[in-house]
Order: C-alpha cells, then structure tokens, then sequence
C-alpha cells in the first residue's frame, strides 16, 4: 500500500506553504497538472487564509494571535488535502526545505508565535 504524503502543517512552515501555494495557484505547471487549487472556490479559501494570518500579525495579540494563527494552520491543511495530489504534496515538502534553508530557518510567524507563547508563560507565572 503506498503511504500518503502528510498535509500536516505548522506554524514554522505556514508562511513558506501559503507563498508557494499563491504562487502555484498561478503557474503553468498547475494549470495542466490535476488539481483544484486553480479553482476560484479553492483560490478564494487560500487567500482568505493568507489575509487572516497577515492581519494576524498585525493587529492581534496574546491568545488571540496564537488561536488566529492555528486556525489558519488548519485551514492550509484542509485546502492541502482537498486539492493536491500526493506527488504535488511532496513537491511542496521539498520546496518548503529548500526555503527555510535559503532563509536559515527564520519565519516571522513562527518567531511571533513563540515569543507570545512564551509571553503568555510568563505573565500567567
């Protein structure tokens, strides 16, 4: 039985899976290949993900920042399995390497989302 490509995604990866994913949703290559994420509907769900995890960072604080940003976690994940393919999931895991390394492993949500955390610990102490 072949293994299914996992669509788990955390907050140290959403923000390189939401850029690769607008970025596919436009390109040639998922134009022709077999999926739904060109879909308007499909389209839509990513871009209103995106939107919520930038007003996130912009507007929201403390418990209200982390739940945002799970929810948008969940909602990258469900659009993940929903439209592509196994080959193109695996596409994705190599692109999202390949970026953390270009970037040394520095994401702004993820470096957010762990300074609130441990905010949150803090002042709850």
């Amino acid at each position: 039985m072949a293994r299914v490509a996992s669509t788990k995604i955390d907050v140290q990866n959403l923000e390189y899976v939401i850029e690769y994913l607008l970025v596919f949703t436009v390109s040639r290559r998922a134009s022709s290949s077999d999926t739904t994420i060109t879909k308007g509907k499909n389209r839509v769900k990513l871009l209103q993900a995106a939107l919520t995890l930038e007003k996130a960072m912009l507007e929201l604080r403390d418990q209200a920042y982390l739940d945002a940003v799970d929810h948008v976690c969940v909602d990258v994940e469900d659009i993940i399995a929903a439209t592509l393919s196994p080959a193109d999931i695996q596409k994705l895991r190599s692109a999202i390497r390949q970026k953390r390394y270009k970037n040394d492993g520095y994401s702004r949500a993820d470096y957010e989302y762990e300074s609130t955390k441990r905010f949150l610990l803090t002042r709850s102490n």
